[in-house]
């Protein structure tokens, strides 16, 4: 088939027609250009073009391709197997498109959908040497370990991964101090002081800042201190003019997971007269800091004289570091006891 010649006949028969090219390709939804693609023998009709075309200009396919039936060229036959060909090529693109938009969906669902964490057995060996176990998003791969942070990559959703990671963290026990709440593994001895989920291009990064113990532990042992003025400190009477005695040894450890606050007291009376020392109390016991007091518990009475009502629980103010005895049960031989 000769193009031009194709071409100069569609044109011959479009402007029998009376047909400008913008008319005619309104008519085949075709735009101006196609029209005069034809005409000027650049391109031909799409065969399913070609019916339409011969029924706007009142002929046949035969006559548009200039073709003679006689030369046993079947055309009907032509366009029934470029439909066919057709009908296939769209059946693979719509199959195509299905499978990419299956494959979409499953992953989309896989982003949104919980799977919930699993446990992963690491090595911790910054400050002690000891396995722990970490709650992971489930799918989560290329784990990084630096010091006290430990990281993951998944390629699921920042939201879903969060709430997976606060499920595990809802199994911890929850600790406040400092205006935060950690999360703390009393079996282990770890505290998770921090969790973040970030964005990448590709994947969700998956942070993990660990320290080994109690962390909250610290920071009341900051506290302790600073409001007692050192670790292990002797309290003794602000008061020069007196015949009272006080030593009140309080003493800070960290034994493990667990802080300890003993504390010593020893009070005694000298008696100018008689140039004796009489020993009012002795005892021993554990203390703690609440609302800027400190709370004696004697768990040991040595010794006590019979002139006072020694209390199972004293309390004292602290105001610039100095002890303020609020119930004082010294009131016989001391007005006021302040210990600095």
């Amino acid at each position: 088939m000769d193009n031009n010649k194709i071409g100069l006949n569609i044109a011959k028969l479009r402007k029998a027609k009376c047909l400008t090219q913008q008319e005619l390709g309104n008519l085949l939804y075709v735009t101006d250009k196609a029209v005069s693609k034809w005409e000027r023998g650049l391109s031909l009709p799409d065969v399913m073009i070609l019916e339409k075309l011969a029924r706007v200009l009142d002929t046949d396919i035969y006559t548009i391709l200039q073709i003679d039936k006689k030369n046993n060229i079947d055309v009907e036959k032509i366009i029934i197997e470029e439909k066919l060909k057709i009908k296939k090529q769209l059946i693979k693109k719509i199959t195509i498109a299905a499978v990419a938009i299956l494959i979409l969906f499953l992953i989309i669902l896989f982003m949104v959908i919980p799977f919930g964490y699993e446990i992963k057995h690491l090595r911790y060996n910054y400050g002690q040497n000891k396995l722990i176990d970490l709650g992971i998003p489930k799918y989560s791969f290329l784990m990084q370990n630096n010091e006290n942070n430990y990281s993951y990559k998944n390629f699921r959703g920042k939201k879903i991964l969060t709430t997976e990671i606060k499920s595990y963290l809802n199994t911890l026990e929850h600790l406040n101090c400092n205006n935060t709440t950690y999360y703390y593994d009393e079996d282990l001895d770890i505290t998770i002081i921090n969790y973040e989920v970030t964005n990448s291009f590709f994947y969700r990064n998956i942070f993990y800042s660990i320290r080994n113990g109690n962390y909250c532990k610290k920071f009341e042992i900051k506290d302790y201190i600073k409001s007692l003025g050192g670790m292990n400190v002797s309290h003794a009477l602000n008061k020069e003019d007196t015949n009272l005695r006080i030593s009140f040894y309080t003493h800070i450890n960290n034994d493990g997971s667990e802080n300890l606050f003993t504390a010593e007291l020893s009070i005694y009376y000298f008696d100018n007269k008689t140039n004796s020392k009489k020993v009012l109390e002795k005892s021993s016991g554990t203390f703690e800091i609440i609302n800027d007091e400190l709370i004696y518990y004697r768990d040991s009475l040595i010794e006590r004289d019979n002139s006072i009502n020694v209390p199972a629980i004293s309390n004292f103010v602290i105001r610039s570091q100095r002890l303020i005895l609020k119930d004082n049960y010294l009131s016989n031989y001391e007005k006021s006891i302040i210990l600095k």
